[in-house]
């Protein structure tokens, strides 16, 4: 428990602020690149694919395919930002760049370490999933999609909050893997299916019992549905299941993280 309290501590926020400075030398290359791969996606499969899908029932509203997509790729955003930034940035500071090394030597512990590394991932999936928002709003106003624009400036605080358990459960990865190369299994395996089968790209069909319960567990689930019921209801679903979920896996997530990279840091 100790551990998990840690998260509060102004050493778990001065490496968030760490990663935060180097972040921003080189943000031009860092920045827009990943934020607008959820974009092509929306004009390749949103636009692309609207004819031929046609309409689906949401509710009591009648939405195009495009509709359905918009907000799912918010979520899909706030899932793979963290979760791959948990992977890949913070395996190439911890192995190639010695960067948590050089943190150890001073009063910083691998607590916060770790729980500074959950921040910044958070962080990110919200600095990603805003540039996504503000896509959105640019189609809305022209009339490319129709949205409950008023709910957009909500949806990257909800992608931070939920960014802190996928970064979390991508660190798990960080202390197992023997080598970088090794991240395609988590990529390829995990990242990739749970991001497209979470009702963010394609309806899931949950009134299958089966699929409906492995949904209830999944936070990606929960997120896209809620993003999906602000925009085009107005009105918040999933709040609770998403906040349950999400607060399961990070705690989860951070004890296991805590683990595994002792294991591996310190040895």
């Amino acid at each position: 428990m100790n551990e998990l309290v840690q998260a509060f501590d102004w050493r778990s926020r001065a490496v968030l602020f760490r990663n935060a400075l180097v972040y921003l030398r080189n943000w031009k290359t860092a920045f827009f690149p990943p934020a607008m791969e959820p974009v092509v996606f929306f004009v390749a499969l949103g636009l692309g694919l609207s004819g031929v899908v046609g309409e689906l029932q949401y509710g009591e509203r009648t939405i195009t395919y495009a509709a359905f997509v918009a907000p799912g790729l918010l979520a899909y955003t706030g899932f793979t930002t963290p979760f791959y930034e948990a992977l890949y940035g913070s395996y190439v500071r911890m192995f190639y760049q010695k960067t948590w090394d050089g943190i150890l030597v001073t009063q910083v512990e691998l607590p916060h370490v770790v729980w500074g590394e959950i921040l910044w991932a958070g962080l990110r999936g919200a600095m990603n999933a805003a540039v996504v928002a503000i896509t959105l709003g640019v189609l809305h106003a022209i009339g490319m999609v129709e949205l409950e624009w008023t709910w957009l400036p909500v949806l990257p605080l909800l992608a931070m909050v939920a960014g802190w358990a996928f970064g979390a459960a991508g660190l798990i990865f960080t202390g197992l893997v023997p080598s970088i190369d090794h991240m395609n299994y988590p990529t390829f395996l995990v990242g990739w299916p749970l991001s497209l089968v979470s009702n963010t790209i394609f309806p899931v069909p949950t009134h299958i019992p089966a699929i409906r319960f492995v949904m209830e567990l999944n936070p990606i689930y929960h997120l896209a549905e809620l993003c999906r019921s602000l925009l085009l209801l107005g009105r918040p679903a999933h709040v609770l299941p998403l906040f349950v979920s999400t607060a399961v896996l990070l705690v989860v997530a951070a004890f296991v993280d805590l683990r595994v990279l002792r294991r591996r840091v310190i040895g």
